[in-house]
């Protein structure tokens, strides 16, 4: 691997990004590496704006996405401004590059229906159902994202809110509903019979076995993976034919959706952990046609006026 590529990717674990940032962050910049050098016999410091404009028709001429391509172009900007930082190079080859214009995606988010169908689903009463009900509200409920999920733990959870730690260093408090509560009630109590004495911080729990081969009597309890969170939401929208990407991202839109339905974007951004609105304006892109004309109709400012009658 490249020193200054090592470098960078050692530069953003000390600045605390998250174990699948990290991975995705350098699986782009390897793919580059190795474009590179398979097309120029080049390295990464030799990179010039010719190169990286060859690079994007390469990724179109193989039918990559717009949005995909700015992806890996942010990410290749951010590694060349540490070059840059680190006095490696004088020049970043993406100064002139300008991001590419991107498609509007259209994301069908759970509808409410669905989601008490998918929660619904775990309906037993065995450790494994209620947690998974429960995971399904957090997400549906909060918007939080799956490894923020994971790294839940029992001292962030207090009476009306939880601690939930974002990216990087920061943290935030969202809301417990109703629902939540009553479903973290009832997990809490299934959690500790089932884990028997054994101690864990993190709130949400999975059994893993150790050891190889044919042997493999040894478990213990560990945090949830974004996997097993993710194979929540996948097993309890397939049985129940949910019509949506079964991505745990789904819930965090349509949390995102349904959200502003009774609240402003801004205080929608805070919970979900945005810096930037714009970000979340993103999330609710697909928001039919239909929906924001009834919504636009509820708001209406004379409406609310009583009394008068407008012509």
């Amino acid at each position: 691997m490249n020193l200054s590529l090592e470098d960078y990717l050692t530069e953003i674990e000390i600045q605390n990004y998250s174990k699948s940032t990290v991975k995705n962050k350098k699986a782009i910049l390897l793919q580059f590496e190795r474009w590179l050098f398979e097309s120029y016999k080049m390295e990464l410091e030799d990179t010039t704006t010719r190169h990286i404009k060859r690079y994007i028709k390469h990724l179109l001429d193989d039918g990559i996405k717009a949005n995909t391509i700015n992806t890996r172009l942010k990410t290749l900007n951010n590694f060349y401004k540490f070059c840059i930082k680190e006095k490696i190079l004088k020049d970043n080859p993406l100064d002139d590059i300008e991001l590419l214009k991107e498609e509007k995606v259209m994301i069908k988010p759970f509808s409410i229906k669905d989601i008490q169908k998918m929660i619904d689903f775990y309906c037993g009463t065995n450790f494994m159902d209620v947690r998974n009900r429960t995971i399904l509200t957090c997400l549906f409920e909060t918007g939080i994202r799956s490894a923020e999920l994971s790294g839940i733990k029992l001292t962030d959870v207090f009476e009306d809110a939880i601690l939930i730690r974002g990216k990087g260093d920061k943290q935030r408090l969202v809301p417990i509903s109703l629902h939540l509560r009553k479903a973290l009630v009832k997990y809490r109590r299934v959690r500790e019979k089932y884990l028997k004495g054994q101690e864990c911080p993190f709130l949400f729990v999975c059994t893993r076995t150790k050891g190889g081969g044919l042997k493999k009597d040894v478990s213990s309890i560990g945090r949830m993976g974004h996997e097993a969170v993710l194979n929540v939401v996948k097993r309890s929208g397939k049985a129940c034919g949910v019509d949506v990407a079964l991505l745990v991202h789904s819930c965090r839109r349509s949390f995102a959706q349904i959200a502003l339905g009774s609240t402003d974007l801004y205080t929608v951004s805070r919970l979900l952990g945005h810096n930037h609105v714009a970000t979340t304006e993103k999330y609710i892109q697909s928001m039919e046609d239909k929906t924001v004309l009834e919504r636009g109709r509820n708001a209406s400012p004379l409406s609310t006026l009583r009394g008068k009658k407008y012509q």
